[in-house]
């Protein structure tokens, strides 16, 4: 009996986005808010997806994407979002910030269930990384901490809102 294939997809939209100076969940990126074009990639892919974020968010009711809450909690760290996701499954994971993400980068992260090598929270996470998540958290640990020991893989960049030199549509209103 083979693995099952994957078939959950998770978009991340839980940060307070303080460096960037903006909900970078909500930045326009072509007509949508970027966690939904996030979304689209993930569907893209073939997979159901879900948000995952710490609270909901009105004005994504009308793109019909279902939102999983994060647990209230003072502490902050992506790897919460990621703890909240229940299930013994493996599942994909991609931060809303990922502005390189396509969709044959989702399909081989999927198929080598792999973390991308260019952003660890990008890529396949297993039910029991997962549970060790809000542990790691909790002890003030970097997401690339939790991740050493797990598959790799090298799709190219899935970029972030935070790099210098973005595209101008990926920075910060003003900045």
């Amino acid at each position: 009996m083979g693995v099952s294939p994957i078939t959950r997809g998770f978009v991340l939209a839980g940060g307070l986005s303080r460096r960037y100076g903006a909900d970078k969940a909500l930045v326009d990126e072509g007509g949508v808010p970027a966690v939904i074009a996030r979304a689209r990639v993930v569907q893209g892919a073939g997979l159901s997806v879900c948000i995952v974020a710490r609270t909901a968010r009105p004005e994504l009711l009308q793109f019909a994407i279902p939102e999983l809450l994060e647990p209230g909690s003072e502490l902050r760290h992506p790897l919460l979002g990621i703890a909240a996701i229940g299930g013994d499954d493996d599942v994909f994971v991609c931060p809303c910030d990922a502005v390189a993400l396509d969709v044959a980068q989702v399909r081989a992260l999927c198929d080598a269930r792999a973390l991308s090598t260019d952003s660890p929270l990008c890529g396949v996470w297993s039910a029991a990384l997962r549970r060790r998540a809000a542990d790691w958290a909790g002890r003030g640990g970097a997401v690339r901490g939790l991740v050493l020991g797990a598959t790799h893989l090298d799709v190219g960049r899935i970029g972030n809102r935070n790099e210098r030199g973005a595209d101008p549509t990926t920075r910060a209103p003003g900045a």
